[in-house]
Formats: structure tokens, sequence, C-alpha cells
């Protein structure tokens, strides 16, 4: 039987979190919903414990499906994956010292780890995963990708638990296996190219992350970005995009409106990092201020994961064959990506880490 007031609990967690994200640790609004969890826990518990465990786009708890769904059910499950964390057990003896530090340490990049009666882990053992080549991995990935956009519109929301798994797939492939251009998959088929070309954005962009450093929740949040930096083109009429030829000026203003209507359209959903928004806006700008949309006049300056989406974009977008142009070798597209950084299009010294980092994996020579 689903243990009353769960999604209570998880209530009490999230808004604990989010207020330590903004006001930090010894806030009174921590201490004021660490002890309403505290409160609930007992209740909750079986044989002492509260187990929670996110398998896909599922809920289990104590080992029974969970029946109680809302946003913050559903943010909940988007911070554990963003920790890559899947497995969760609340412990009876826990204390209000103990939960909260639980509490900074999720709000925090920091990585998330077992304590006295709080414990943390994974099932990817359990789920027979560890095993999986990387390319299955990003087959998966690219699945849910396509799955998750197919249909959407203005009206209709992101699936955004199917973008978050895909996230998770990206960086278990890219932990398997070094030639990451290996794994980054070829368009086949034209109505291919939408989801596959944000997939191998995405992929690209955290593998340019990974080797400047970052980690952790962050590389997650640049995952998604990267997935969803073109979304705006949803809003852009289908013969624009398969024009085999050169648009025409309307045509042209109507393709460059796409980065603000996708960024408009994440802004608005709740789930959707800030960072993806600003990276939507942000793709077709150039590192020296010029490109689209342009906010010289404001001296707006390019995010540096936008920075990253852009050489991503570009390098995948040459090495696809399209309706008028072929697939161009990856040699000439870092030679093309180095005239680019010299014209201050593309940030140089991204540029440089991007390309060495391909060399000393033996993709560029």
């Amino acid at each position: 039987m689903q243990p009353p007031k769960f999604a209570e609990f998880v209530s009490c967690l999230m808004t604990a979190i989010s207020s330590c994200a903004l006001y930090g640790e010894s806030h009174p609004l921590i201490r004021e919903f660490s002890s309403r969890a505290l409160t609930l826990l007992p209740d909750l518990c079986e044989n002492d414990a509260l187990s929670i465990v996110m398998i896909g786009g599922s809920l289990i708890v104590n080992d029974e499906p969970c029946v109680e769904k809302g946003v913050q059910v559903t943010g909940f499950m988007t911070r554990m994956k963003k920790k890559r964390i899947d497995r969760i057990v609340f412990r009876a003896g826990l204390d209000e010292e103990e939960l909260r530090r639980f509490f900074s340490t999720v709000a925090s990049r920091d990585a998330l780890s077992s304590s006295p009666h709080i414990a943390v882990g994974t099932i990817e053992v359990k789920l027979g995963r560890e095993g999986l080549e990387a390319g299955t991995l990003l087959d998966e990935g690219a699945g849910r990708v396509k799955e998750a956009i197919a249909g959407v519109s203005r009206f209709r929301p992101l699936d955004m638990t199917g973008l978050e798994d895909a996230v998770v797939s990206f960086l278990s492939a890219l932990r398997r296996e070094s030639k990451m251009l290996r794994i980054i998959s070829p368009v086949k088929t034209h109505n291919e190219y939408t989801y596959i070309h944000a997939t191998n954005v995405s992929v690209l962009t955290i593998f340019q992350a990974e080797t400047l450093g970052m980690k952790g929740e962050e590389l997650h949040d640049i995952g998604l970005a990267g997935l969803l930096h073109d979304i705006g083109k949803m809003f852009v009429a289908t013969e624009v995009l398969d024009k085999p030829g050169g648009l025409d000026p309307a045509e042209w203003n109507e393709l460059k409106q796409h980065p603000l209507e996708g960024a408009v359209y994440l802004s608005r959903l709740a789930d959707v990092p800030p960072l993806a928004s600003i990276v939507a806006f942000e793709h077709h700008m150039k590192f020296d201020g010029s490109g689209y949309p342009d906010t010289r006049k404001i001296g707006r300056t390019q995010h540096l994961v936008s920075q990253m989406v852009a050489i991503s974009d570009v390098f995948d977008a040459l090495r696809t064959e399209r309706p008028y142009r072929k697939a161009l070798d990856v040699r000439v597209i870092a030679g093309m990506l180095r005239e680019g950084a010299q014209r201050r299009e593309f940030n140089p010294v991204l540029v440089d880490s991007f390309l060495s980092s391909l060399a000393a994996i033996a993709c560029v020579m």
C-alpha cells in the first residue's frame, strides 16, 4: 500500500532544498521544513526505513509504484537524476542536522554521498546495464530524445523525464568510450536530423565541458542545454527548414527568430534549467558579439556554455550530409573552426581545447 503523505514529505524536501540554494543551510525555512519532514517520516517508514527508487520515469516507494504525482515529486526525481542518484533510503534515527546537511549537498554542485541515516546509490548494476556498450547507451538516449520531442508544440510541454534520462545515457556512454566520434550518431535519413543532431550536440558539448574540468550537476544541465538548443525551430515552417536552396529575405528572417522563440518557450517550463533558455537564445551569436539575435547595442556577452554549444552545433552540422551539400571531412571542419576562431566567431581557447582533445583521442590528426 502506498505510504500516506508521501507527496507532502517530498514537498517539504524540495522546499527545503530550494530554500537552501537561495538562503543557505542555516535559514529558518530550512529548519521549519526539516522539522516537518521528520514529523512525517515515521508514518512513511516500513521496517524503520523509507526507500525511494527511481527507474526511468517511474518512482518506487517502499517497493510499491508511486501513485502520488505532482510538480514536487517530478522535481525531486529531476534533482536526483542530476546527482546521478536513483536510490535513497531515509532511516529511523535521522535528525535535523543530518537532514539539513543532505539538503545543502543536494542544493550544491557537490557529489551526494551516504550519511549514517541517509543511504544513496545507484541501481545500475542490478538493472544489468553496467555491461552495455557506449553505442547502445547512446542509441537508447537518442530514442528517448525522439520520443520526448515528437509532436511538441507551443501548447504542449516537453517530456523532461525522457530528456533527463537521455542525458544520463550520454554521460554513461562517454564514460565507456574514449574515441568519442565513434559513438555520436550519423544521420541516416532526412527525418532523423532533428533529434540526432540534438543528441550529437549534447554529447559533443558534454565532451567539451568534461575536458574543461566540469562535473556533476553542471554537466547534466549542460547536456540538457545542448539537447534543447534548437527547440525554437519547431516554430519555423517546415518548407523553410527543408528548403534545398537559398532562403529569400522573408524566409531568412523567419529562421532567425528561432533562438528567441526557443528561449521564450523554455523559460515558461518550470522544470527546465535556466541555462537551457540562455543557450537556446545565444547559440547563433558569435564570440565577438555578432551573429543573431543582434545584442551588440546592449553589450551582451555570450555565455561560456553557449560558446561551447555553438562549436558543437557547427561541427556536427558540417559533418552531416544535408539536401544542399555533402558531409565534410573532420579535418576540413577542424580547419574551418580554427579559421572561425581567428575571426573571433568562436572562442579561440574553446576551439583549441576541443580540437586538441579530439586529437588526443585520435579523432582528428
